[in-house]
This record gives C-alpha cells, structure tokens and sequence, in this order.
C-alpha cells in the first residue's frame, strides 16, 4: 500500500469485518510502549492494547491472531519488515525519554507542534523518517548507534565516548533493580546463581 496513491487507512479488516480504530501519533507511540513493558502479563497487555486502538468495537478473542497480524501491519504502516539477519537491535531513540527532542525536531523542520497537531501514525512515522541530519535529534541518534572502532582517530574515539556516555538511554528500571540485586548481593559475600 502506497501513501501516495491511496488514503491512509482508519480501520482493520478482521474475519471479514471491518474496525474503526484511533490512528493518531500519540496512540501507536503508547501501544509501542505497551509492547516493550515485558512486566504485566502479556494477554492483560493485549487486552489494554486492544482497547487502546479500537474506537468503539473490539473484534472478537476467536480471532486474536489475525488481530495481532492487522494490528502490526498498521503499525509497520503497511509495510513488511524485513530481517536485517542481525540479532542485535540496540535501541537508538525513546519516545518517552526523547520527547522533548522529538517535539523540537517537529517543530524545527516541520513548524508542527505535537502537542496540538494530530497527525496519522503513518504520516507521523515518514515525518520521522524524513528528519534531517541537521536536527539535534537525529544528531543524538547517530551518536548512539555509532560503532567506536580502532579505524578511528584518537580524537574521534574520545568525542564518540563522550557524545555516547551524555546522550545514554536509562537502564529500564527492571533491568536496573537486578543490577542492583546483584550488586549488593555481591557486597554483601552471597551467591548470585539466583539473580542470573
């Protein structure tokens, strides 16, 4: 499906019927925070992320895999997601913690305020795509993802370290409670065969 050929949908289509659902910027970020909260019981998750995105009827629990498979190919934006054959997907960027950036970056390029604007998760999503290098937030992206190699300058190296330490995602805080648990265990002389 192409965004410049044909409407941006408003509804799914599952087992034949046909679903209104909230396709605004704002949603999809919290359904994809919702998605990587790893702590709730994963059918209350989907439950919640049913409500989240449906307006008004929610389709039937009979058909939950077709609804999972038409929900994340909304929320792809109708696109297939290859496999990069890598296993590792070190996160660059937060909606949560990134806001700020984020709504900067919208209103430097765009003169578009998040805030009040409501934007379709498929055009907010090639807005965010489209985001000069210019920007400070895709600035901060490429200090994050950028790989420190020996190729580099000794210069380079340190500014890549400094620029990586200062614009350092948070630990989520479950993964920071173990490294806690396990660090005061340690202190403390006792086994941590139970925290690995």
């Amino acid at each position: 499906m192409s965004m410049i050929t044909e409407p941006v949908p408003e509804s799914l289509i599952i087992s034949g019927t046909e679903y209104k659902i909230n396709t605004e910027h704002s949603v999809w970020i919290k359904f994809e925070q919702k998605l990587s909260d790893d702590t709730e019981d994963p059918d209350k998750v989907f439950e919640e992320i049913k409500k989240l995105i449906f307006v008004s009827d929610i389709p039937p629990s009979s058909s939950d895999e077709e609804t999972v498979e038409q929900i994340l190919w909304f929320y792809n934006c109708g696109k297939e997601i290859k496999d990069s054959g890598s296993s590792s997907s070190k996160e660059v960027f937060s909606y949560e913690f990134d806001d700020g950036y984020i709504c900067a970056a919208f209103i430097e390029q765009y003169q578009i305020d998040l805030e009040v604007t409501k934007l379709h998760w498929w055009k907010f999503h090639a807005l965010m795509l489209a985001l000069p290098d210019s920007v400070a937030f895709v600035k901060i992206i490429s200090y994050r993802a950028v790989e420190i190699t020996s190729k580099m300058s000794s210069e380079q190296r340190t500014f890549y370290q400094k620029m990586k330490k200062h614009y350092k995602l948070p630990v989520k805080k479950e993964i920071q409670d173990k490294y806690n648990a396990i660090e005061e265990a340690l202190i403390n002389g006792e086994t941590i065969d139970n925290l690995l």
